[in-house]
């Protein structure tokens, strides 16, 4: 099955440059995600990652 045709309706997602990322619709394609911090005490939501980011191509990482 093509994962990104399958809509994860529980993941919002809007990082289109992501491989997971539901080409249609703001969703993510995996049944879950990881979500990390960077920080020692995370105290807001830029504090936060989406571990599960791939990248589409090898363009968006450079």
């Amino acid at each position: 099955m093509d994962t990104k045709s399958f809509a994860n309706r529980s993941i919002h997602c809007t990082v289109k440059d992501c491989k997971h990322h539901c080409e249609k619709e703001n969703y993510c394609s995996l049944d879950s995600i990881e979500v990390a911090t960077h920080e020692k005490n995370p105290t807001n939501v830029q504090c936060t990652d989406c571990n599960s980011f791939a990248c589409k191509d090898r363009s968006c990482c450079f």
